[in-house]
């Protein structure tokens, strides 16, 4: 059940970047599919669980040396190309969008993961 909770709100965080990115003029467009989002954002899931995590250790010496620089780069390239990729109406025009995009998409998922997720390890039993 954690499983579901965690992939619509990620489909939501999913919604809201890019709705935020076209206000503020980045060249991007979501789908106006809720199906659509809920397909990308587990197809984005599963390039996060087992893509991107084989480039960030076989880049980990370049990602030292540029202080996480190269992180963030591998994560706004493979957020492009996730999205170049996919059949449904997403778009995401440029590099900036892409940077954009994945720096807001984690954030997002990470205050609404620790605002409306529980942590079952964080209780203590009294």
């Amino acid at each position: 059940m954690q499983f579901i909770w965690r992939w619509l709100l990620f489909a939501v965080a999913l919604h809201l970047t890019f709705w935020s990115g076209a206000r503020l003029g980045f060249d991007m467009s979501a789908s106006p599919n809720w199906q659509d989002n809920l397909i990308m954002a587990l197809l984005l899931g599963l390039v996060n669980a087992f893509i991107r995590r084989g480039v960030r250790y076989a880049l980990l010496p370049l990602n030292c040396l540029t202080l996480g620089v190269a992180g963030l780069l591998v994560n706004a390239l493979l957020f492009w190309a996730v999205f170049a990729l996919a059949p449904f109406n997403f778009r995401v025009g440029n590099f900036w969008a892409a940077l954009y995009g994945s720096l807001v998409l984690g954030f997002i998922n990470g205050l609404l993961s620790s605002v409306l997720l529980s942590d079952d390890k964080s209780r203590t039993r009294r």
